[in-house]
């Protein structure tokens, strides 16, 4: 039985080696010239690498935050717009008059009119962008939400409504940091800018 074995291995090896020696007699190869030495050169052809699914499930996790974030950027920048343009209205008001009685009605009527326009659109806003508003905000003024409260509707005002917005994950004295925690957020605002650029005249 061993010997009956053995018979059928060297058969099988003598015909898979003719296989091989004749397979390699038909196929002519290629070769370059490395520093005097003749190598044989085979084109492989294209290979296509394809993402692991760890790797293709982080690039859709990312590519879906992107979206969130500039979905959020462009619902909140036009407030934050209308925000500083009516900090600076106030001002104008304000420095036409230096009697402080009319100082707190100009200001009171101001915040009126603000809340009657605002409150229930802001109310909708997500924690998120809150969050991205409050930042909007300072980068479109140079000055905190904290501190424009303060301003305006006096440091008690201020520091309740920064308790209040501790308890949702906000911070009314945030800052903004276009080079640096809020990059991607600028880069979104830029983008949208470019795109209300007014055309140049044409010449």
């Amino acid at each position: 039985m061993a010997t009956c074995r053995a018979i059928i291995f060297i058969v099988a090896a003598l015909f898979f080696g003719a296989v091989a020696a004749k397979a390699q007699d038909n196929r002519v190869a290629r070769a370059v010239v490395l520093r005097g030495d003749t190598l044989p050169h085979f084109d492989l052809g294209e290979a296509q690498a394809f993402p692991s699914a760890r790797h293709a499930a982080r690039y859709y996790r990312q590519e879906r935050r992107n979206v969130r974030l500039e979905y959020n950027v462009r619902k909140v920048y036009p407030y934050a717009r209308i925000a500083a343009a009516k900090i600076s209205e106030i001002e104008a008001k304000l420095a036409q008059t230096s009697k402080e009685s009319e100082r707190r009605q100009i200001i009171k009527d101001e915040y009126s009119q603000l809340m009657k326009t605002f409150k229930a659109p802001l109310m909708r806003l997500t924690i998120t962008q809150g969050r991205i508003l409050i930042r909007l905000i300072y980068r479109e003024t140079n000055n905190t939400s904290f501190s424009h409260i303060r301003e305006y509707r006096g440091a008690v005002n201020a520091y309740f409504w920064q308790s209040i917005a501790l308890l949702f994950g906000h911070n009314l004295k945030a800052g903004y940091d276009p080079r640096g925690e809020d990059a991607e957020i600028e880069a979104i605002v830029r983008r949208i800018e470019r795109e209300n650029a007014p055309l140049p005249a044409p010449r």
